[in-house]
């Protein structure tokens, strides 16, 4: 089983949530995420890879649940279960592309992100953002 962390990167604008899709040089859009590195806690893990890929930095993550992942695919012929936890965080600074991975991003709106991404893992997971948001707000 391959385990990856990532962050669902979120900023206000006009009142708005907005999310950051990235594209990956194999052409599918998701959020960015990798595999951690020896004695690093997941969210270490996620807030270094949204750094490497993005430039961008978590400013503060939000108080909740993380949201999963799970699918099989296949790599140079062999099955593999791949796990991937995603932490909810507000982020700022400017994208900057890690090039060797992405080609392209996009900061769309949570609905938006839910046509864009290529998979029906993450396709799911701007409806479950999104409540978890609503549900926020209203505490």
């Amino acid at each position: 089983m391959e385990r990856s962390f990532g962050i669902i990167p979120l900023r206000l604008v006009e009142n708005k949530w907005e999310t950051l899709l990235v594209k990956h040089q194999k052409g599918h859009w998701a959020f960015p995420k990798g595999h951690p590195e020896p004695n690093e806690s997941p969210q270490d893990t996620a807030s270094r890879e949204l750094k490497e890929e993005t430039g961008l930095q978590v400013t503060q993550f939000f108080p909740l649940d993380s949201l999963k992942e799970f699918y099989i695919f296949k790599r140079e012929g062999t099955l593999v279960e791949k796990h991937v936890t995603y932490f909810l965080a507000e982020v700022e600074g400017e994208v900057t592309l890690q090039i060797e991975e992405l080609e392209d991003f996009r900061w769309i709106s949570l609905q938006e992100a839910a046509k864009l991404a290529t998979f029906p893992e993450t396709k799911n997971l701007p409806q479950k953002v999104l409540s978890i948001l609503l549900r926020h707000s209203s505490e």
